[in-house]
């Protein structure tokens, strides 16, 4: 299993998330920071394929623009997926396509394909 608590960095801030459930196959770890929910799941399947899934959610409270007085729940996934055959190919395979993917997932990327680039 992954450490407790686990750490990433959202929009230059370092976060803290103290792991708030785990079972054989997943590990969930949760922060509300003032009212932003920021929820991380790592989890796997090996059974017919092998899966392996990191997942990362913010939810925040954000004006209405048709109630301006009034907030709305604003909620934003992000999710890494691996996917390969229980023989054929190996998890260091598995590595290093998902390595090339991330590389190539630069913040310059990750913008581009935010605003509708393909």
């Amino acid at each position: 299993m992954f450490a407790d608590p686990q750490s990433i960095t959202y929009a230059a801030a370092s976060k803290s998330l103290p792991a708030i459930g785990r079972n054989g196959e997943s590990s969930e770890y949760k922060l509300n920071d003032n009212g932003v929910v920021y929820d991380l799941i790592l989890a796997h399947q090996f059974k017919a394929r092998n899966r392996v899934v990191a997942r990362l959610r913010r939810d925040a409270y954000a004006a209405d623009v048709l109630v301006p007085t009034s907030n709305k729940l604003a909620s934003m996934t992000a999710t890494f997926t691996m996917d390969f055959p229980t023989t054929g190919l190996t998890v260091v395979d598995a590595q290093n396509l998902g390595n090339a993917l991330v590389a190539f997932l630069t913040s310059s990327t990750i913008l581009k394909l935010a605003n509708g680039e393909t």
